[in-house]
């Protein structure tokens, strides 16, 4: 059961990163666009999303057991997927907030800037976890050579 759930998550959280990255960069897009700043000001939100699928591709082609098979760190990451793509969901769609009927613009870019530092701290948190498994399994092969 605990091998299904693992692979159920594992494949979710891909498919929820790419969900979230495109939801930000979308309410993103809009909000530049509504305040006449340059696209370039985006990057520093959308680093930690480079950061992360750069070390899920790292762990999906050296095979990281410590990480790609962890319960725990993919239903973390589903989680934290889920959380950033309902924050950009209710930014577009909820049409009961108070900004969003005002100025008109169909999305409510003040929730969705309260919520980009603690989208970041939540994709940071991952990137660390996911270099501190790595590094876990990298110990305990270098611990079961030792002992052969």
């Amino acid at each position: 059961m605990k091998k299904i759930f693992n692979m159920l998550f594992y494949v979710l959280k891909f498919i929820l990163l790419i969900a979230a990255f495109g939801l930000t960069l979308f309410v993103l897009i809009r909000m530049n666009i509504r305040l006449e700043k340059n696209m370039a000001s985006i990057i520093q939100e959308l680093i930690p999303f480079a950061i992360l699928l750069l070390l899920f591709i790292v762990n999906l082609i050296f095979k990281q057991d410590g990480v790609n098979k962890n319960l725990f760190y993919n239903l973390t990451s589903c989680l934290v997927f889920v959380t950033i793509v309902l924050v950009a969901l209710r930014a577009i769609l909820d049409t009961n907030m108070v900004l969003n009927g005002k100025y008109g613009y169909g999305i409510d870019f003040n929730f969705f800037a309260n919520f980009v530092a603690y989208i970041k701290i939540m994709l940071y948190g991952l990137s660390i976890a996911n270099i501190l498994f790595m590094i876990r399994e990298r110990k305990r092969t270098i611990e079961k050579s030792k002992e052969a």
